[in-house]
């Protein structure tokens, strides 16, 4: 699992989600991370990047892509899992086109898409004040909780 799953995965444990991880599928496919809740059920996709993510293609297509490769894809083998009701979260760092921010026309597009969008900064900014003195064997999570106490 990549750091920034580590993350999204805590920060729904954090808020009581139980959560399934990294689930390979045939054609080299995998499900970022299935979530559940009482009866909310959820399927997150991450897609972060350190890097500016500068896509070759607008706010709409790119929420097309997603839908498509994220979500559509895999749809059977997450109700398989996690039953046939369920929301599609999708959690991205920055989102330019043409190297101008379109997170904002992302985000709307996303939503029509039924696609909440959830930025790994607002992620952040939330773990981030809870995380106390206590020792977390997570490295990634140890290793924000370090940069939170020493920066």
């Amino acid at each position: 699992m990549n750091p920034a799953e580590e993350i999204v995965k805590f920060w729904l444990q954090e808020n009581g989600y139980f959560t399934q991880s990294s689930i390979r599928l045939p054609k080299n496919k995998e499900i970022d991370i299935l979530a559940k809740k009482g009866n909310e059920n959820i399927h997150i996709e991450v897609s972060v990047s350190v890097r500016m993510a500068n896509y070759k293609e607008n706010a709409s297509s790119l929420a097309d892509i997603f839908l498509e490769r994220k979500f559509k894809s895999v749809s059977n083998d997450v109700a398989k899992v996690i039953g046939e009701k369920y929301s599609k979260t999708l959690v991205v760092g920055n989102v330019s086109f043409k190297n101008k921010d379109i997170l904002e026309e992302f985000i709307q597009e996303c939503k029509e898409r039924e696609i909440k969008v959830i930025t790994i900064k607002e992620i952040l900014d939330n773990i981030r004040p809870n995380l106390s003195t206590h020792t977390y064997l997570n490295s990634v999570i140890k290793t924000i909780q370090i940069a939170q106490v020493f920066r």
